[in-house]
């Protein structure tokens, strides 16, 4: 059985290096830090779940990019998780990125063991459903 894929978006490469190393035992983990990696990357490896930043490059300051990608993801990829991770802690940006179909929110700093917790029991319902 093949490992279930996680799609990594974040243009800090700490967090992304430190996710990876993480979940690369249980996953297949791709990574991405902007726009056009994130949608071929998507496109290409239809991950299980999708752990999205929203302040990309080359909008840091506001969540459009994030935004954008979550969109894609869940427009082409319904089947498909998605966790938005984000320092943003507004209410408002919370219930818009669940109004565009995000499936969770993490607060950064992220608690990795619960993200992780999360990725895990995701995964394994999405493979379950499947079979």
């Amino acid at each position: 059985m093949t490992k279930p894929k996680v799609l990594i978006v974040d243009d800090d490469v700490a967090i992304t290096q430190q996710l990876f190393w993480t979940l690369c035992d249980e996953f297949e983990v791709m990574t991405a830090n902007n726009l056009s990696s994130a949608i071929r990357r998507a496109t290409i490896y239809e991950p299980d779940v999708a752990i999205l930043d929203l302040h990309l490059p080359p909008t840091l300051d506001a969540p459009d990019t994030g935004l954008r990608i979550l969109d894609y993801v869940k427009g082409h990829l319904p089947a498909s998780q998605v966790f938005v991770a984000s320092s943003d802690p507004s209410g408002e940006m919370r219930r818009e990125c669940v109004r565009r179909g995000a499936d969770g929110f993490f607060d950064k700093p992220l608690d990795v063991e619960r993200l992780v917790a999360t990725v895990r029991r995701t995964a394994v319902a999405r493979r379950l459903a499947a079979a």
